[in-house]
């Protein structure tokens, strides 16, 4: 069984962690709190892997509301915590027409120039799609809008090379894109940096079995949702048009 749940947490409850031992996580940057709040909805298998995926949204009155999938049902641990949660079981059929979003963490792998390691291969250190566009437009001479026009297509060319095995059928003037933010936590000694991106847009649903998976985080490896997925990024949200 899978479900999907969205989940609004006051200001009062983000508070009554502070004295508790996810004090450091809720300090280390607004992605490690999201990712510490989730994780207090699952307190009966605290050693369980990951098995969710979760997308942030601002609430009323500055409070946290979160869109979440998840193999298991989330439980409120505080008494302001609202936990709506329904079984998930996405039914829709080749031909319908969609709305989707996806907040993803869109990068590419270039590989280092350097020899190839003992294996014979080279493997690609990840950079940000978009911050790597925009240096290799600078570097091809391209400023003001051009360069914007070459960042967005880098941009919407990582989610359009994927979308087919996702089940959907996109064409590129459907898309939109926005709320590109850099992230930056800091924690135990650790420097993390991501970038995500919000996509939105209007599909024709073209393989429903294909969809189902990518909907239920189940993707295969060479049509991933992207990285950063424990910090609330790779979930794809659907709506059927009329």
């Amino acid at each position: 069984m899978t479900y999907f749940s969205r989940i609004t947490v006051p200001p009062a409850a983000v508070a009554a962690l502070q004295d508790t031992r996810h004090q450091p996580a809720l300090q280390a940057g607004d992605a490690y709190r999201d990712h510490a709040l989730i994780w207090q909805l699952f307190p009966e298998a605290p050693d369980a892997g990951r098995d969710f995926l979760f997308r942030t949204e601002q609430g009323a009155r500055q409070g946290l509301r979160y869109y979440l999938v998840s193999a298991r049902p989330p439980q409120s641990w505080h008494p302001q915590v609202t936990v709506e949660t329904r079984p998930y079981q996405p039914t829709l059929a080749a031909g319908d027409w969609v709305q989707f979003e996806l907040r993803a963490n869109p990068v590419i792998a270039v590989a280092p120039v350097r020899e190839a390691g003992r294996d014979g291969r080279v493997r690609g250190k990840r950079h940000d799609v978009l911050m790597h566009a925009k240096t290799q437009g600078r570097q091809a001479g391209l400023s003001g809008a051009a360069l914007k026009q070459a960042v967005d297509d880098a941009a919407a060319g990582w989610l359009l090379k994927r979308v087919d095995k996702w089940g959907l059928q996109i064409d590129d003037p459907e898309l939109l894109l926005h709320g590109y933010r850099q992230h930056r936590l800091h924690r135990k000694g650790r420097d993390i940096r991501f970038a995500s991106i919000d996509y939105q847009g209007i599909a024709r649903v073209h393989d429903p079995l294909s969809l189902r998976q990518a909907l239920l985080g189940q993707t295969p490896a060479d049509a991933g949702l992207g990285h950063a997925q424990g910090f609330g990024c790779g979930l794809l949200l659907v709506k059927r048009l009329p």
